[in-house]
């Protein structure tokens, strides 16, 4: 079972951080529309420099790029999880943003059961994806 709750107060300090993390993933979107990672030449993957195969983040930069042009079936392509964690960061922006400007924290509270599942689906599912492409390599 999920909830939302919206009446809680916010200190000044919880603020600060809030528009900090706001502001971040903010320019990870804004890096994630204008810059087009197979473009620039120092975004490169040293585990994959060192050993010759995927690590379990390749990719993510490209699938961020394609999802920010609304490319969804590249974005897919180049790392199964990429959507997911873009959309997840989107959530997390506007719940930051909606608490820095009114001030009121967003309580979202979730049964323990059911974080425990969404984590280890989540986390199975992108480590299948790496085991896949590591081995088709």
């Amino acid at each position: 079972m999920i909830s939302i709750h919206f009446n809680k107060p916010i200190s000044s300090k919880n603020i600060a951080h809030k528009a900090i993390w706001a502001s971040a993933l903010l320019a990870i979107f804004l890096i994630s529309i204008f810059f087009n990672p197979e473009k620039l030449s120092f975004l490169t993957c040293f585990f994959r420099r060192a050993t010759g195969h995927s690590c379990l983040t390749c990719g993510l930069s490209r699938s961020f790029y394609a999802i920010a042009h609304l490319h969804l079936q590249e974005s897919f392509k180049s790392h199964l999880m990429g959507p997911i964690i873009y959309l997840a960061m989107m959530f997390l922006f506007l719940k930051f943003s909606f608490e820095t400007v009114t001030r009121k924290e967003i309580q979202i509270r979730v049964t323990p059961g059911l974080k425990r599942i969404s984590l280890t689906i989540f986390l199975c599912l992108w480590i299948s994806f790496w085991i896949i492409r590591f081995l088709s390599e």
